[in-house]
């Protein structure tokens, strides 16, 4: 279970530092009635985070026992084409959108502020289905349910994968609710700066997790 963790934690981490989610839920926090429409966006993110790596991980346990163990052959095969994949829409897809991201975010900007509380959750939920979070929700299910552990320890892991993966957004949110006022002039400066740098974080942190997914999968391909 441990060495499972070590290796899911840091694709939960890329997760949670996904630019979108958080300056959905800045914006959210910045705006009227902050509370309850940050809360239902958060629940929706964390939501479809736990449905995406709970189906990925019941799809790698289904493969016939034979073919399972603690990170079988064709698991490493699969970890080596992700971070081969994440690679390279990072850096392609990164630099076509360089140009459009500060014009995304003010669409999200204008969005966001207009929503409703089922709306707000709704968005959460939609958030999970972009290509980077699905490559990374893969991934991470595919080493949970590769890995032929029980059915508690990889319940376990499911949501210690979802929890971590959803930690800044959830963060940001009791942060707000314990500073209000004081904290708001910090969460503002926050999401200026993830609006205006979007494309840097992006690519920095896709090329990192693709190349840790390619280096692991690569080592105990020739260590299996």
């Amino acid at each position: 279970m441990g060495t499972v963790l070590w290796y899911t934690i840091p694709i939960a981490l890329a997760i949670a530092l996904s630019v979108f989610p958080i300056v959905s839920v800045l914006v959210l926090l910045l705006a009227p009635d902050p509370m309850r429409r940050s809360v239902l966006f958060t629940g929706g993110w964390f939501g479809g985070l736990l449905i995406l790596v709970a189906a990925f991980t019941i799809g790698a346990a289904l493969v016939p026992a034979e073919a399972r163990g603690p990170f079988p052959p064709w698991a490493h095969v699969a970890e080596i084409a992700i971070g081969v994949v994440l690679i390279v829409m990072t850096l392609v897809i990164g630099r076509r959108a360089r140009r459009s991201d500060s014009a995304k975010a003010l669409d999200l900007h204008g969005l966001t502020t207009r929503m409703t509380g089922p709306r707000a959750f709704a968005f959460g939920v939609m958030m999970n289905v972009r290509p980077k979070n699905i490559v990374l929700t893969i991934a991470g299910g595919l080493a949970i349910g590769a890995a032929a552990l029980d059915l508690v320890a990889t319940s376990t892991i499911v949501v210690i994968f979802t929890v971590v993966a959803a930690s800044t957004v959830v963060r940001l949110v009791v942060v707000y609710t314990v500073g209000r006022t004081r904290v708001r002039p910090g969460l503002d400066r926050l999401r200026v700066f993830l609006v205006d740098h979007a494309s840097m974080v992006l690519q920095i942190f896709g090329v990192l997790v693709g190349v840790l997914l390619i280096v692991i999968g690569t080592v105990r391909l020739i260590g299996a």
